[in-house]
């Protein structure tokens, strides 16, 4: 008796990528890798749609990149498939886009949200993260106002995980241990992401902003929706052309992550400046203050390469509403 397989098809405006599952015969579910969507024809499949890794109304802009249809395609003939199972392959599809755009950040968000689904299915979750399960920790733990207390208590122990482990930070651990290479008996949490960072040869990684409440950057935006709304009502544009120039608009922001060793509160302080909305509103080039990388983490990266006082960055997400969810202002920052 032949594996029955299963599909998911996660097609973004950029591309399509078909991941495959397989089904044995004893009934455990495992993946069987990836493949470029027009491989396949699911004519003889029944197909439902993935959960959503968000509520769309929870973001003012997305890149293209994360703007994704997801759908799972299941035997005709399907029999006695696993709750479990069908949660598993109905939230995975988000997890893999995420993974494959190496935004370590919503990976770790996406555990944290689905955590009780994955937590079954550890095995398959490990590998699947594994590439940026690294820099998925490190945004996890010290991007924002989460803590690492918790961290430093799971570091020390170093103990494997089993199936059914629904700890975050432990998940990620078990997972870039391979990269990381923890040695709690030598070294910090700290000290361990310094070495990784000091190493690599490049980093890409997304991280949230703190104290964005304290910063002029946010002010814009009231600006910027105040001439949106201006628009619709006058019927400039329609909805859907508002929308797109919205992230059009969005995209095209230019920023700024650069060191702050003169800050007299910090001297490992890493500051992130966006261009300010209502200067590109009128057509004018200026930037302003949007917050600061946390602390902890501004000073791993700046212990790990103390001559790099500018560092690669875009815009990566941005929440409806800045001033209220934690990692609303998202940048990825590369080297």
């Amino acid at each position: 008796m032949a594996n029955e397989m299963f599909y998911i098809k996660v097609e973004t405006p950029q591309n399509a990528t078909v991941y495959a599952f397989t089904r044995s015969v004893t009934g455990i579910l495992d993946y069987a890798g990836t493949a470029s969507a027009t491989e396949y024809d699911f004519s003889h499949m029944q197909c439902v749609d993935g959960s959503a890794y968000f509520t769309p109304s929870w973001y003012m802009y997305l890149p293209k990149e994360l703007q994704a249809t997801i759908n799972v395609y299941l035997p005709n003939d399907i029999k006695n498939l696993d709750v479990g199972q069908y949660s598993f392959l109905l939230h995975v599809g988000a997890l893999l886009l995420a993974v494959d755009e190496r935004d370590g950040l919503l990976v770790a968000e996406l555990l944290r949200r689905r955590v009780a689904v994955f937590a079954n299915f550890l095995p398959i979750v490990l590998h699947l993260i594994k590439p940026v399960a690294a820099e998925a920790l490190f945004a996890y733990v010290y991007g924002g106002f989460r803590g690492d207390s918790d961290f430093a208590q799971i570091y020390k122990a170093n103990a494997p995980i089993s199936t059914g482990e629904t700890n975050v930070a432990a998940i990620l651990l078990e997972a870039a241990k391979e990269a990381l290479k923890p040695n709690p008996e030598m070294e910090s949490p700290e000290e361990m992401f310094i070495r990784y960072f000091r190493e690599a040869e490049s980093f890409d990684f997304t991280i949230g902003l703190v104290g964005a409440t304290n910063h002029p950057w946010i002010a814009g935006i009231e600006k910027y929706e105040s001439v949106v709304k201006t628009a619709t009502a006058f019927r400039f544009f329609d909805d859907a052309t508002v929308g797109a120039k919205s992230q059009e608009f969005f995209a095209s922001l230019a920023t700024k992550v650069q060191a702050e060793p003169y800050n007299p509160h910090d001297h490992n302080a890493i500051s992130v400046s966006i261009d300010d909305l209502g200067a590109k509103l009128k057509g004018l080039v200026s930037k302003s203050k949007a917050g600061y990388l946390r602390a902890t983490g501004a000073a791993i990266l700046r212990k790990a390469r103390p001559s790099l006082f500018a560092y690669g960055s875009k815009l990566w997400r941005l929440g409806a509403d800045p001033s209220f969810f934690e990692n609303s202002i998202v940048v990825r920052i590369h080297t």
